[in-house]
This record gives structure tokens, sequence and C-alpha cells, in this order.
């Protein structure tokens, strides 16, 4: 986490301030400078041509205060598009392990649309996921479940490699598949077993004698 007061400056190399906002008159100030200076004494009259100047009057019915120099008086609200990725499946293994994945589609329209998922293949490879249903028209609030398939062929061992699932409905999303495979050596545990190891522990002091017996039970059948 950033922390400000962790940066110290020698004397003379702070940070540069930004100057103050300048405060423009309204154009409502404006149009309502002449009555305000009718209705003021000859005293305050140049008091209030000069408040009006100076942006001091705050007649903006929605904002409040004065802007930094060329911020809006009144801003338009603003919305980001959204991630075109919606979805991200992670998979780990050796070659041969199979893996599946569901997919729920929901149809948030007020019209009915056709979805179709189209898989691409893993970069640098022509191996693709599988995915049934692949399509399906849905009505206004009606889901569907598809399942994305995959086996990990021998000649993808030892590397790192992304796929993508286009969803088409009225625009297009994507679904990352990302896939590790570890290499052959990793796919494998030598373990090696002879007779069943002895556990030696001693008594209380006052016993003077250790007790031996077998780590495990002999296995059915075992010599």
């Amino acid at each position: 986490m950033y922390d400000a007061s962790c940066e110290s400056f020698p004397a003379g190399c702070g940070p540069a301030r930004e100057p103050s906002p300048v405060c423009l008159p309204s154009a409502i100030s404006l149009l309502l400078l002449p009555p305000r200076v009718l209705a003021a004494t000859a005293y305050s009259a140049a008091d209030v041509i000069k408040q009006t100047l100076d942006g001091r009057y705050d007649d903006c019915p929605v904002c409040h205060g004065c802007h930094g120099k060329g911020e809006p008086c009144c801003g338009i609200p603003e919305q980001s598009c959204p991630d075109p990725c919606v979805c991200r499946i992670v998979w780990e293994g050796c070659p041969g392990d199979s893996f599946q994945y569901r997919l729920q589609i929901t149809n948030t329209s007020t019209h009915q649309r056709e979805f179709t998922l189209t898989p691409l293949p893993f970069g640098c490879t022509e191996d693709t996921v599988t995915v049934a249903p692949d399509k399906k028209t849905l009505a206004q609030d009606e889901s569907f479940q598809a399942v994305v398939g995959f086996t990990i062929p021998d000649q993808l061992a030892g590397g790192r490699y992304l796929a993508r699932i286009k969803l088409t409905g009225a625009y297009e999303q994507i679904i990352l598949v990302c896939l590790t495979v570890r290499p052959r050596q990793a796919c494998c545990c030598h373990i090696e077993q002879g007779d069943i190891p002895k556990r030696i522990k001693a008594h209380h002091w006052y016993h003077h004698f250790q007790c031996i017996e077998d780590c495990a039970k002999p296995a059915a059948g075992a010599g």
C-alpha cells in the first residue's frame, strides 16, 4: 500500500503545489448583477460587483463552490465499457488428464436471442476445447448451461497455452482458457518400498525399556 508519509524531500525539493482554481462568475450571477446593485446601498454596490466578477456567488442550483480550470459547472455522467473477458478457466495437469468446466449463459435482454459458443485453438497448436451445447436460443431471463471439456494431448507437455471461447449474442464476449501442462518428468513419482518400517519410542524414565511397533499393518496376502 502506498503511503505518502514514507517519502521525504530536502528543503525546496518537495512536489510542486498546484495553483488554486480560478473561480469565474456564472451566467446566472451576471444576470442577477443589475438587480443586486440596485438593491444594494451605495456603500456595498462596489462589493456586490466585485464578488460577482470574482465568481463568489454560488448561483448554480446543482453545483456548489468553485471549480478548477477547465472543469464544467455541471458535469455529465459517464460510463465505461465493460471488460470483454467475462470468465477465466484455469487448468493445470499432465498429458492424458481430462478437465470439465461448466458455463451458464442468461439472456437479460427483453428480446429473444440466439447465443453461440465458438472455441478457438490454443496458441501455436490446432487443439481446441469442446463445448456442448454450443448454441441455444433464449427468451428473456432464460438460461442454459454448457460444458467445456478438454483432454491434454502428449504434444502439449511442458508448456503454457492460452485459448479463447467466443460468446456471441447481441455482441461478442470472450472466455479465456489458461492451460499449464507439466513436463513429463514432473508427471512421474518414483516410489520405493521394502519391509514394514518400525517405530521405536521410549516409555517413561521409570520403565527403563523401549516399545517397538510396526508403522503399518501388513497388506492382505502379503508374505
